[in-house]
């Protein structure tokens, strides 16, 4: 088993934080989804477009060929259309911060092995050059995400600073690299791409300080298990007893006291109470699993859920319904597409430009979220300005 398979770059947050999780994870089944492949299909596009955009090779006829034979793809969406645009604009966007036209790396493999065992990973795309302001070089890893589950955060993204590692080491004989920036483009959960920066010396002390210790545990199956964020899309989520004895401990929090919980233990408790909905959960999919397996899970059992009625042939089902005397406009609804629909089927720019005029955005229902969430808070308590600077009239 290969060292680079234990400690991939998607993996790195778990491996780093819960460094005998490595193999185990490695040594899992790895599964394949229809996620997945869409993620692959799309992330081809978004080569292909770059390509042509950046680089020589890609003509017309070319890229419309190839073009083509992803749209007759049994994964291809419409929308795919649209949100590879968006990581086309942004790609655009990036290298106009630049003072000249910057180097354009696409799908370039970089290589960390220096402080991660066969170490190595590919980048989306990396540009390198000056920017105005910027005593030296500046790099730039740009991240395409297809998925919509999860958001992906730039900012101290092991993922992406393992590759801007890789990059810098690869690229600093030729580049005087200062500063390192990283974008993700999600364009499915966010409007806008992210960005995070840092300087090129505080990624290698990172590297030093973090990347290699860890690694050096993760690639022997060192190291203590820790609970965490990171536990996600771990393998063994749902049966590991370091999660659980954490998830545990922390049920056990007690409140003592006043009758009524102060606002910061309401805090404490619905963090707590996240952490804990989150691991029932990956419990419950264990034991299913286990019970469908045919293991017994002691005072569970797998049984059918409800049962959804489904036309067999629905064109055979709506003529014997005409044949039996329901009038044609009985049978169907018509009803406008969504607004978010029309943009899929028309691509976000036509969309733009021919409907914007149209679009209103009014402020969405007011939601619960972690303090760190980027969105700025709102309140009903009026603000001093309008308690003292009410109306003038």
């Amino acid at each position: 088993m290969s060292a680079h398979a234990i400690l991939s770059p998607s993996s790195a947050k778990r491996w780093i934080n819960c460094p005998p999780s490595a193999r185990i994870n490695a040594e899992a089944p790895q599964k394949d989804t229809v996620y997945t492949r869409e993620g692959t299909l799309a992330h081809a596009i978004c080569e292909l477009k770059a390509r042509k955009h950046f680089l020589t090779g890609v003509g017309p006829k070319r890229f419309q060929a190839a073009m083509d034979k992803f749209r007759a793809d049994e994964l291809w969406q419409d929308e795919m259309e649209g949100h590879t645009d968006t990581y086309l604009e942004a790609l655009k966007d990036i290298a106009a911060q630049y003072s000249e036209a910057p180097h354009v790396a696409l799908e370039v493999k970089v290589d960390f092995s220096e402080y991660v065992p066969e170490g190595f990973g590919t980048a989306d795309c990396l540009m390198i050059g000056p920017v105005e302001g910027v005593k030296g070089d500046v790099l730039h890893v740009i991240d395409f995400k297809y998925g919509k589950g999860v958001e992906v955060e730039a900012e101290d993204n092991p993922q992406m600073m393992l590759y801007a590692l890789g990059a810098l080491m690869d690229y600093s004989p030729i580049y005087d690299i200062d500063e390192v920036r990283m974008t993700i483009v999600q364009p499915r959960i966010k409007r806008e791409p992210e960005s995070w920066s840092l300087k090129a010396l505080s990624l290698v002390n990172w590297a030093n300080c973090v990347v290699e210790p860890a690694a050096k545990l993760a690639i022997h199956g060192g190291g203590e298990f820790q609970e965490g964020e990171w536990c996600r899309f771990c393998a063994i989520r749902g049966s590991c007893r370091a999660r659980a004895e954490a998830n545990l401990r922390a049920a056990e929090l007690d409140f003592r006291l006043p009758p009524e919980l102060s606002d910061v233990e309401v805090g404490e408790a619905l963090t707590l109470g996240q952490r804990l909905k989150q691991w029932l959960s990956d419990l419950e999919e264990y034991a299913l699993n286990a019970c469908l397996d045919g293991r017994e899970i002691d005072g569970w059992k797998a049984v059918a859920g409800r049962s959804v009625r489904a036309w067999t042939d629905p064109d055979a089902a709506f003529a014997a319904a005409r044949a039996a005397g329901i009038p044609e406009e009985m049978l169907y609804e018509r009803k406008p597409v969504t607004l978010a629909g029309l943009e899929k089927v028309m691509g976000k720019k036509p969309f733009a430009e021919a409907l914007s005029g149209f679009v209103t955005a009014p402020p969405g229902k007011p939601t619960l979220v972690k303090s760190s969430d980027r969105r700025a808070a709102i309140t009903n308590q009026p603000t001093a300005g309008e308690d003292f600077g009410g109306n003038d009239d």
